[in-house]
This record gives C-alpha cells, structure tokens and sequence, in this order.
C-alpha cells in the first residue's frame, strides 16, 4: 500500500527532528490518509484520499442507506 492520495498525490515528507540541543535526528511526516468507498465512472471503488480533499469536496463518500423500520415491517 503507497502512502500518498490518490487524487492530489500528497505524499510523506522527509526532514530533521531537531532536539533542545540541537541534535539532528531523521523522521516523517506522513499524510492523513482514509480508505474511503466511491462512485467513479459508474463503479464502486475504495481509493486513499486525505482529509484535505475530502474536507474540500473533491470526493464524495458513498453513503450506505440502512432500511428504516416501515421498509422491514411491510416486508414481512
């Protein structure tokens, strides 16, 4: 599994943790990725979007409708 967005491509970034004393130690930043279940072209898919894109509007949720409690009683 990649860690970077599948629609702007935000991936880890790298850089220098950096104490009190100035010590230089390695690390990562790493994006906030959700698994997140879409409509693309017709077909249900799970992609890695971040939670800037999918605050911004770039991608919308589908959304699993549960049966209210009429639907169930007519069914039986």
């Amino acid at each position: 599994m990649s860690r970077t967005c599948d629609i702007c491509g935000k991936s880890p970034m790298y850089g220098n943790k950096v104490s009190n004393s100035y010590n230089h130690t390695k690390r990562t930043w790493r994006p906030n990725l959700l698994k997140v279940k879409t409509t693309i072209e017709g077909t249900t898919r799970t992609i890695n979007v971040c939670t800037r894109c999918l605050r911004s509007g770039f991608i919308e949720k589908k959304v699993h409708v549960p049966k209210t409690e009429v639907q169930v009683t007519e069914n039986k």
